[in-house]
């Protein structure tokens, strides 16, 4: 299991056109290159929708420091994944990829640039061709459940990048998206998947290495767990579950766990 501190990790320069990818906890992460960043799922507060539930520990993002926002990637309406108050922080004129059933609120809240993409659907934002890729989740601002939809993103510039959003495991719709990307680096949810309605939804570690492994990828960022306590799980089991499993499958230098503020850089 790779480690990373919480600074960009030291080493050889890193080339101009590499992507930064930084975890703010939850599926919050930021994918720079050239000082242009994509947000992807931006909940920056101390609760989540600002009552329910609160961080495991106080986060030391300041989003009114983030400069450079170039686009933000919603894979659903849940209230972990659409927090209103963390898009407030960020540009309203920069363009926002979502899927269906989620665009109208975020018009009347100013976003002047709102896409509306379905499964396979492309866009292009800055250097990025962004395309949404099936989840196995289910949509809906709660409890309205069924409302909007839900999917997760691939990112094809300098690199290429799969944000999976929430997702259950589902081997045919990973093998599917293996099947049109060679993905450097596959941004996975690993936490949650304990009672049957949550384990249909969502993936446990060892889910999320087989979908790693069937995705192809060259790496692996494993996201969705810790940073706030609603996996009805022990808090550290996740990651005692990944690196475990990493050691035995021979993953252990393709995976790289991160603190939240810290960075991974993708060639």
């Amino acid at each position: 299991m790779t480690p990373a501190s919480a600074r960009a990790p030291e080493g050889p320069p890193v080339p101009p056109s590499a992507t930064r990818v930084t975890y703010l906890g939850h599926a919050s992460l930021l994918i720079e290159t050239n000082g242009a960043v994509l947000a992807t799922d931006p909940v920056y507060g101390e609760r989540i929708g600002g009552f329910f539930t609160r961080r495991a520990s106080p986060s030391t993002f300041r989003p009114g420091d983030l400069r450079g926002v170039v686009g933000i990637l919603i894979s659903h309406a849940h209230h972990d994944h659409l927090d209103y108050p963390s898009l407030a922080a960020l540009p309203r004129s920069a363009p926002i990829a979502v899927p269906w059933g989620v665009a109208t609120p975020l018009r009347w809240r100013g976003h002047s640039d709102v896409r509306v993409l379905r499964r396979w659907q492309q866009t292009q934002i800055g250097t990025w061709t962004v395309t949404a890729v099936p989840s196995r989740h289910f949509g809906g601002r709660l409890p309205l459940v069924g409302t909007s939809g839900h999917q997760g993103y691939v990112l094809e510039g300098p690199a290429c990048i799969y944000f999976a959003g929430d997702t259950g495991f589902d081997a045919p719709m990973f093998r599917a998206i293996a099947d049109r990307f060679r993905i450097d680096l596959a941004i996975l949810p690993i936490a949650g998947a304990v009672v049957p309605w949550f384990r249909r939804n969502h993936m446990n570690a060892a889910e999320a290495l087989g979908a790693f492994q069937l995705l192809g990828a060259k790496q692996m960022l494993p996201m969705h767990f810790e940073t706030f306590p609603a996996s009805f799980e022990p808090a550290g089991e996740p990651r005692r579950q990944l690196v475990e499993g990493s050691a035995r499958l021979g993953l252990t230098r393709s995976v790289t766990l991160l603190a939240p503020g810290a960075s991974l850089w993708v060639p």
